[in-house]
């Protein structure tokens, strides 16, 4: 919480092309009472002499309440294997953070084309399997993302805190927010009730 009392949302969120939506976002959250921590919004405190990811894993750490969008676009800040958006939203999960993921609409679709073709009968990865970046998603990667943010490793009748919206455009993401943190009570009681998890 910040000093005045406001909730921290941390918003991740790939940046790049997405710019005027993530500042719609932060900007709606801000409108809505919360305090919104986004690296882009220039609200997120960094310690210079921390990495980019050390920083925003912090960041992660700190927040009250987490909120995730996952784009057709797996992002810039790729360090190894995975974007600094993906490993935020593993942070949150591993953390057990009280969160709320929106994925787009396409990375749904590519998922369920390409299962086909990226797995084996076994169910493991198929190995002669490559991805060629394109115009409607960039890395198959994102997939990854989604399926994180699904728990998809876990038995179904297991899984808590997997629920993911889909999305198209940014009035359905701006619609799940409203939905979602429009009473703030509601989000304090999940903040407290989540601590003895």
């Amino acid at each position: 919480m910040t000093a005045d009392g406001k909730i921290e949302v941390m918003v991740a969120s790939s940046v790049i092309g997405y710019e005027d939506q993530v500042e719609r976002v932060c900007g709606l959250f801000e409108q809505m009472g919360y305090h919104p921590i986004s690296s882009h919004y220039k609200t997120m405190p960094v310690d210079p002499s921390k990495r980019n990811l050390e920083n925003c894993l912090t960041a992660v750490e700190n927040c009250d309440v987490f909120f995730g969008i996952l784009r057709p676009f797996y992002g810039t800040g790729v360090i190894g294997e995975t974007s600094i958006t993906h490993e935020e939203m593993k942070k949150a999960i591993k953390m057990k953070k009280p969160r709320w993921f929106v994925a787009h609409r396409d990375i749904r679709v590519a998922r369920v084309l390409l299962k086909q073709y990226r797995y084996l009968p076994d169910g493991s990865l198929n190995p002669d399997f490559a991805y060629k970046s394109n115009k409607l998603m960039d890395d198959i990667r994102v997939i990854d993302m989604y399926n994180d943010t699904i728990l998809n490793d876990i038995p179904a009748e297991e899984r808590v805190g997997h629920w993911t919206d889909e999305y198209f455009n940014i009035k359905d993401i701006e619609k799940v927010i409203e939905t979602q943190f429009g009473k703030m009570e509601r989000i304090f009681d999940i903040i407290e009730k989540m601590k003895t998890v």
